[in-house]
């Protein structure tokens, strides 16, 4: 009965792989690989209709410099740790309006931290203060910890520059704090809300990077801007290495619920440990793997194996932590290549075989593996046609390779140039399905003719305009539905 009970509240992993299996014969004498097989790894994860998953371990709640009582709470402690940190510089004061806006985000988001999770509230400048708890540490949250934590919210003052990396410094010393739980499975969260942009003086580009990648795997990180001072690259850079979203708000009206939003998804995603594992088979070159949905996302694995190669007995295993998941889709975009073989002409070969597996006492239900194929064929028919799935994804690449194109001939004053690139931008959008950045792309140019791709540049264009499109196209949207028929012969399924 407990197994059954088991079964009911563990989440359904769901993997998917589409591909067309066909190769062109290499041509050349030497018989080298000479052309690449792509496959769209689709990675489904559908949790129970229970809510959060039950208490993981029991921490102590730490005192405050008021003086809160320290063995005051032991609480059960959950698998959300939260951190929120937020803009105190200088620039947050003009207008008074972005503060309070900001304050009034923090408070949302607070709301949104499941009782018993464990958060702390932290100031951002050239330099952090903890807001709340005032020691550095992290508080059990509940309806007197919140309370206190807008009230410290209130009284802190903001002033000096901005240097973001000192902020995810902060975030990782307090993540490093967390109790041991009980199955060892904490989802690490950091909220970033910034108007400005980090200051040399302060912390240089370099030193960004730097501690940047310190927090790569500690922690993931959504980060929102604010204001139109916002550097898009710097916020690109911290939510791709630390695994989050990126937002731009112009509607400050909107902040509160943008916070909450992101908050509140942090909180569901409590489907911990998967762990995607590709064995590539002897001879086989991997040349790339990317996430590309929602985010495109370079990967690095995070285990490399390559027993396999010395002995001859197999090719490289890498293996991809996806971190902390909740009710949604993920897909990835795998790139591989394999020597020719005249014997092999004509024969279906496992290039790739795709496993998921959990680390620790993950509560899912997992897929067999799947294999990632190929034939090498002198078919034309068979090697030229494009997997839908393949197709949208470096579709959806090339809608943003050309509107970042658009965006410098913006910059030096090319309007022409900018405006054709903008053209095929749209036409990208429209044939990917992505409204979103259709909706962004309207507030640059007048659309003359959808189908052609015909725009007409605005006279007057906003900067926050630009850069929340180039925030947009770096996210994507999942592809239509497959139209009814037989999948190709030997896709996998």
């Amino acid at each position: 009965m407990a197994g059954q009970e088991d079964q009911e509240l563990a989440a359904s992993v769901g993997l998917e792989v589409s591909q067309v299996v066909e190769l062109p014969r290499p041509r050349t004498a030497d018989g080298q690989e000479t052309a690449r097989m792509y496959a769209v790894l689709t990675v489904t994860v559908r949790r129970p209709g229970a809510a959060h998953a039950p208490p993981a371990a029991t921490v102590r709640a730490p005192a405050d410099a008021d003086g809160a009582d320290a063995d005051a709470a032991e609480a059960a402690g959950p698998r959300l740790a939260e951190v929120l940190l937020i803009d105190h510089s200088s620039s947050m004061v003009m207008p008074p309006s972005r503060l309070a806006a900001a304050r009034a985000a923090a408070v949302s988001a607070l709301a949104r931290i499941p009782d018993g999770s464990l958060f702390a509230l932290v100031a951002g400048g050239d330099r952090t203060a903890m807001i709340y708890p005032r020691r550095p540490g992290l508080a059990v949250a509940h309806a007197e910890s919140r309370a206190a934590a807008e009230a410290a919210l209130h009284d802190c003052t903001p002033g000096g520059g901005t240097a973001m990396g000192t902020w995810l410094e902060r975030a990782r010393q307090l993540f490093r704090e967390l109790p041991a739980a009980a199955d060892g499975a904490w989802v690490r969260h950091a909220l970033l809300l910034t108007d400005g942009k980090n200051e040399p003086g302060y912390e240089t580009r370099a030193e960004l990077h730097e501690r940047v990648e310190r927090c790569a795997r500690a922690f993931a990180c959504d980060v929102v801007g604010i204001g139109d001072a916002w550097e898009t690259d710097e916020l690109l850079l911290i939510a791709r290495t630390l695994g989050g979203r990126t937002r731009a708000v112009a509607d400050l009206t909107r902040l509160p619920d943008e916070l909450a939003s992101l908050t509140g998804r942090a909180a569901d995603r409590d489907v911990t440990g998967l762990r995607l594992r590709l064995y590539h088979r002897a001879g086989v070159r991997p040349h790339s793997f990317e996430q590309v949905h929602p985010t495109r996302v370079a990967l690095r694995p995070d285990r490399v194996d390559l027993s396999g190669v010395g002995t001859g007995a197999g090719g490289p295993v890498h293996e991809y932590d996806l971190g902390p998941c909740g009710e949604e889709t993920r897909a990835y975009l795998l790139c591989v290549g394999a020597p020719y073989d005249p014997a092999q002409l004509g024969k279906q070969l496992l290039l790739t075989e795709v496993e998921l597996d959990t680390e620790g006492p993950a509560a899912a239900r997992l897929p067999d593996p799947q294999p990632v194929l190929m034939r090498w064929t002198d078919d034309a028919d068979l090697y030229s046609r494009l997997d839908p799935q393949v197709a949208h994804y470096r579709q959806e690449e090339e809608l943003h390779r050309t509107f970042e194109e658009a965006c410098a001939e913006l910059k030096l004053g090319r309007r022409a140039a900018a405006e054709t690139l903008l053209g095929a931008a749209w036409r990208l959008a429209s044939e990917a399905g992505d409204t979103a950045m259709q909706d962004h792309l309207r507030r640059l140019v007048r659309v003359r003719d959808s189908a052609g791709g015909t725009v007409e540049l605005r006279d007057r264009i906003a900067k926050f305009d630009v850069e929340a499109a180039r925030i947009q196209s770096s996210t994507t949207v999942l592809p239509g539905p497959r139209p009814p028929g037989p999948r190709p012969p030997g896709a996998a399924r």
